[in-house]
């Protein structure tokens, strides 16, 4: 008995010197824990690489855009990859992308996709499949539209918006959501993608008539939510979908959208809830308002609105910045804004360091690569992306 408690007391003794750890949840582990330095590549910039590029052209200019992004502080891309319901990668949903090879519908040369995964993470760098959910052609002209493009099979029924600003694919229509999963899920299964993000597309007009006769169906069928609440249901079906099919697959990619940045306005004018998307589970993991304002904007100014983001959010918040405008002339900024990225050469590297001093703000996304220029407005954005506290 007596060596039984001696024994006992050696193996308390011994486990108190030990420290054991539990495995942590690896839920977004790699794309959470990194303040995020992102740069936006839009479709027309992608197309400037594509246009008459062969596979190993392609790869080069890619290489060498990436090795730059990255040496110059950057540690996120975030590449258009389907901007009209065409793709710059292997679809079985949706046709090649008419800025890809040309015409759309035409054969996928090479994989832009493909190369460009492999060449971020070559350069450290986590890359972002950038889609846009609804918006199928900025024509009404259906003959712009190749013949194995969804939207012309569904030409002339419900699942499609036509109006003034072109054609798009309609949110009230369970095949719609069911084909924009379909089409991220193909992307995550078979590209190692770190993350996909939405932007501030959803419905494209407030006008009744758009989707009439599917706001119709839905009373007839005792439907009781009024036009502007059932619409804002739609794209949050959408939205919740997508969260589930990419988690699915892989729980370490993320999923995130970047609304335009009146959070108002967006609720009220291309219903997006995008308050229940960022305190609600199981919608995003990111939400990154597009705060393309001067300090001096007099409606919304900059420190303003990424305070009343911060105060919404309940989810990884970023910040998506307005490079594109340095100097030029903002034009709806008001008398004190209008000239402020005219007049200076320091407001997005101002705005960077801003931003690095804001615990609730975990990374920015400079809007576009092209805006990358040999200025000054550059140079002293790339020393503030060094230099900041992040």
């Amino acid at each position: 008995m007596y060596k039984k408690i001696i024994l006992s007391i050696l193996l308390m003794t011994f486990l108190a010197g030990c420290s054991f750890s539990l495995p942590q949840s690896t839920k977004n582990e790699k794309n959470t824990e990194e303040y995020v330095k992102a740069v936006w590549v839009t479709y027309y910039e992608l197309s400037s690489f594509t246009q008459d590029k062969t596979e190993q052209e392609f790869k080069k200019q890619i290489n060498k855009t990436f090795k730059e992004l990255q040496s110059n502080g950057f540690n996120r891309v975030t590449v258009q990859v389907r901007p009209y319901a065409d793709a710059f990668y292997k679809s079985k949903y949706f046709p090649v992308s008419a800025y890809c090879f040309k015409e759309q519908g035409n054969e996928l040369i090479y994989d832009p996709l493909e190369i460009m995964t492999a060449s971020a993470h070559k350069y450290n760098l986590s890359i972002e499949a950038w889609i846009n959910p609804y918006r199928v052609s900025t024509s009404t002209d259906f003959s712009e539209l190749s013949k194995d493009n969804k939207a012309l099979e569904w030409k002339d029924t419900d699942k499609l918006i036509v109006c003034d600003s072109g054609i798009y694919f309609n949110p009230a229509s369970d095949e719609v959501t069911q084909l924009i999963s379909d089409g991220v899920r193909e992307i995550v299964e078979n590209y190692e993608v770190d993350s996909v993000c939405f932007d501030d597309y959803f419905y494209p007009d407030t006008d009744t008539a758009i989707d009439k006769a599917s706001y119709s169906a839905y009373k007839k069928a005792g439907g009781e939510k009024q036009l502007a609440d059932w619409r804002r249901d739609n794209v949050s079906n959408m939205i919740k979908t997508v969260y589930s099919t990419v988690k699915k697959v892989n729980e370490n990619i993320t999923f995130g959208i970047s609304p335009a940045s009146n959070a108002e306005n967006d609720y009220a004018s291309l219903y997006a809830d995008v308050n229940k998307w960022c305190t609600e589970d199981g919608y995003i993991d990111y939400i990154c308002p597009q705060i393309y304002f001067g300090f001096q904007n007099e409606s919304q100014p900059f420190m303003k609105t990424t305070k009343s983001w911060i105060q919404m959010a309940d989810c990884t918040l970023y910040v998506a910045l307005p490079l594109y405008k340095a100097g030029k002339e903002d034009e709806f900024a008001g008398d004190r804004g209008i000239n402020e990225f005219l007049d200076n050469n320091n407001i997005v590297s101002r705005q960077v360091i801003y931003l690095s001093k804001l615990s609730e703000v975990k990374g920015y996304y400079i809007f576009s690569y092209s805006s990358l220029k040999d200025n000054d407005e550059t140079r002293n954005l790339y020393s503030a992306m060094q230099n900041s506290s992040q």
